[in-house]
């Protein structure tokens, strides 16, 4: 059984992933050699959410026992609570630099502990969930870039905090949902976080890396740097609008869309396109089957992909990050997938591009390697490895746990858990 208390280093651990076209859910246990095992998995269809967040909790509540049911037969366990992911619309980064004085001395646990629980309690907004609040560098004196500022003395600490936001709103449905399947929540962690914890290399996470995680009604990025994560992106597209973009130009139902986009896709022009013909089922009783060139679902695909790359690439190069992010593009996600997409990456940002696969983890099969699997199995490691990350425990889903007048013993315990596994 797995417990719904804190975990320990051989227990048992559950993360679901619930997508905008399916749902899964992982069992695995730590592993001394590879870190995470994989003991059970399951998948559900996933019907029920749109750009993230939940339009139908039945249908999510189904995707979401079928996922887990299947999962605990394969594991041999029961679960009780899970781990989840966050990818809505509301998802986005900000950036806090908190400095105290103390008298000049030796810089103590205390005095960080202080000044992380200031930076929660200075930041926290109504109607909003801190989802991680990650300490990047630390100060002394003006002395920036310090890893380890304990045990240095000095009359000034600062510190330099991201914190990943999201409206509280779409994790209270999300979590709505999970509770009517008998279950608890015990953590929660953003997609494009998770995802890069699953595909990245220790050297692209410390030299700087883009991921770009194609998923179905989301796409989202993150941008690493010095082995912390130092910015998230999202943008409301994904690969269910391309379906539909390719169900209208094609003159198609979406079902047949979806399949004409997994067989014929490509986001690059072929030589013969404009010679290849699709066949196309009809939209209607009266209409009948006919064909469109390949070169024009190479055209809408092409349109589709390059917009979200170029908006991406833009909002990232406002807030100055393109240097920043080094010169390396890891695309995951379903989307990722398609022909052609890599190279159009490239042309885009002008950066070194490749496909990222979940690796470190001990009992993928060959369909859990896939990159739209990034998430799940990102989820699971940020379950037993040790991130810089502050936020720990159950989410929170009334937006108020960090607001200063309800500032309690629980935020710091969190932060005091934090700083004796890191430090």
């Amino acid at each position: 059984m797995i417990s719904r208390g804190r975990k320990t280093k051989n227990e048992a651990q559950a993360v679901l992933d619930i997508g905008s076209s399916k749902v899964v859910c992982l069992i695995g246990q730590a592993d001394p050699n590879m870190g995470v095992r994989i003991l059970g998995s399951g998948f559900g269809v996933s019907s029920g959410l749109k750009s993230g967040a939940v339009v139908d909790i039945h249908a999510v509540e189904h995707g979401v026992r079928t996922a887990v049911e299947k999962a605990e037969r394969e594991a041999g366990v029961a679960v009780q609570s899970v781990a989840v992911n966050v990818a809505v619309r509301s998802l986005r980064s900000e950036h806090l630099k908190v400095q105290t004085e103390f008298a000049n001395g030796e810089v103590a646990d205390r005095d960080l502990r202080r000044l992380v629980n200031s930076s929660l309690s200075e930041f926290a907004q109504p109607e909003q969930t801190i989802l991680h609040a990650i300490p990047l560098s630390w100060s002394v004196d003006g002395e920036r870039n310090i890893d380890e500022p304990r045990g240095m003395y000095g009359s000034s600490l600062g510190v330099d905090m991201h914190f990943v936001m999201a409206g509280v709103g779409p994790l209270r449905n999300l979590a709505h949902c999970i509770e009517r399947c008998h279950l608890s929540i015990n953590s929660v962690s953003a997609s494009p976080y998770a995802a890069g914890l699953s595909v990245l290399t220790e050297d692209e996470k410390d030299l700087g890396v883009t991921l770009i995680d194609l998923g179905g009604g989301i796409t989202s990025a993150s941008v690493f740097r010095d082995n912390s994560l130092v910015h998230v992106e999202t943008l409301a597209v994904g690969g269910v609008t391309l379906t539909k973009d390719i169900a209208r130009g094609l003159m198609t139902p979406p079902e047949a869309a979806e399949r004409i986009k997994m067989i014929y896709g490509s986001a690059l022009h072929g030589a013969d396109d404009d010679r290849e013909s699709i066949p196309c089922p009809p939209m209607g009783a009266q209409d009948t089957l006919h064909h469109e060139p390949k070169s024009m679902l190479t055209g809408i695909i092409r349109s589709r992909i390059e917009e979200i790359f170029e908006i991406l690439r833009d909002r990232m190069n406002q807030k100055g990050l393109d240097a920043y992010s080094g010169r390396r593009i890891v695309l995951t996600g379903g989307g990722a997938q398609l022909n052609g997409v890599r190279e159009l990456a490239e042309y885009v940002f002008n950066k070194r591009a490749r496909i990222g696969r979940p690796h470190g983890v001990l009992g993928l099969d060959e369909s859990l390697s896939s990159p739209d699997f990034a998430v799940a199995t990102g989820l699971l490691k940020y379950q037993f490895l040790k991130e810089k990350d502050v936020i720990t425990g159950p989410p929170d889903l009334t937006g108020r746990r960090y607001m200063k007048k309800r500032y309690s013993g629980g935020s710091i315990g969190r932060s005091i858990q934090w700083l004796r596994e890191n430090f």
